[in-house]
């Protein structure tokens, strides 16, 4: 994706290697990070972009000067060029170059922490007509394809959470069985049912942490044989987020089986044992 920034202003991504941009005309770009890494490119070298002008090819040279973080769009490697330098590049009619108008879609307003807002969103409305303001999460929310893929990744999850629920509910549930004559005797033996509820769960949520660390590093394994050119990241919320919801899905699908528990007869049971 080919974007168009204006040096210094916000909207233009901070170089992490190299500089960023000067000049609105000047034949320079900043490539995000994972189109370093696909491409090899460096900084000082010379990056060739063919645009259609007048129905025929015409070719571009511009300089990598910087290098940014992890900044793609849909998924696609990121090149950001000067305005003017973009408004060149972008398919037209080499005659009107110089006298089209320049077409943005998008304006960044950096507010300070001190003003509110809400505040700055009306004034932008009352002063710009035929305007849309929103905030960074409405903005990237916006992004075409955005939606649809946040869809199917909610979906895909919650199948997956749902799945997970019922494999360690019968797992459990499976184990419980082979116990019931083992819990019969503790019961004969004047075990309460707290004691056996508390051991019970004890066991499940070892079992679960046990089986979420070797799913931690199978998955971190796995990781580090993924290109780095794959969008991936690991945020620390994210991750903890989800260890403490399978710990508690763990339990949370034990449940059956602590009822099997509580309904266990000892005479019963103490026939089983034998």
């Amino acid at each position: 994706a080919l974007v168009g920034v204006q040096p210094g202003l916000p909207g233009e991504p901070p170089a992490t290697v190299g500089r960023g941009l000067t000049s609105d005309r000047e034949r320079s770009a900043i490539i995000d990070r994972r189109t370093q890494l696909r491409t090899g490119l460096r900084v000082g070298d010379v990056l060739r972009l063919r645009s259609v002008q007048d129905a025929r090819d015409e070719y571009y040279d511009l300089t990598v000067v910087g290098i940014t973080d992890d900044r793609q769009y849909s998924l696609r490697p990121a090149v950001f060029v000067p305005i003017l330098t973009w408004d060149r590049l972008r398919p037209g009619t080499i005659s009107d170059v110089d006298t089209r108008d320049v077409n943005v879609n998008v304006l960044a307003v950096q507010i300070q922490s001190d003003v509110d807002a809400g505040t700055v969103r009306a004034r932008i409305a009352t002063l710009v007509s035929d305007v849309e303001v929103a905030d960074l999460r409405s903005t990237w929310e916006a992004t075409p394809g955005y939606k649809e893929q946040q869809s199917t990744l909610s979906t895909q999850q919650g199948f997956t959470w749902f799945i997970g629920l019922l494999v360690i509910g019968v797992f459990f549930q499976i184990v419980t069985l082979q116990k019931v004559g083992q819990v019969g005797v503790l019961k004969a033996m004047g075990a309460s049912s707290r004691l056996i509820v508390s051991s019970a769960l004890f066991q499940m949520l070892l079992v679960t942490a046990a089986g979420v660390a070797v799913g931690a590093v199978v998955t971190l394994g796995l990781a580090t044989a993924i290109p780095p050119t794959v969008p991936l990241s690991w945020p620390a919320d994210v991750i903890g987020a989800t260890v403490l919801s399978l710990l508690v899905l763990g339990p949370l699908g034990g449940l059956i089986s602590i009822r099997i528990l509580l309904k266990v007869e000892p005479l019963t049971a103490l026939g089983l044992a034998k």
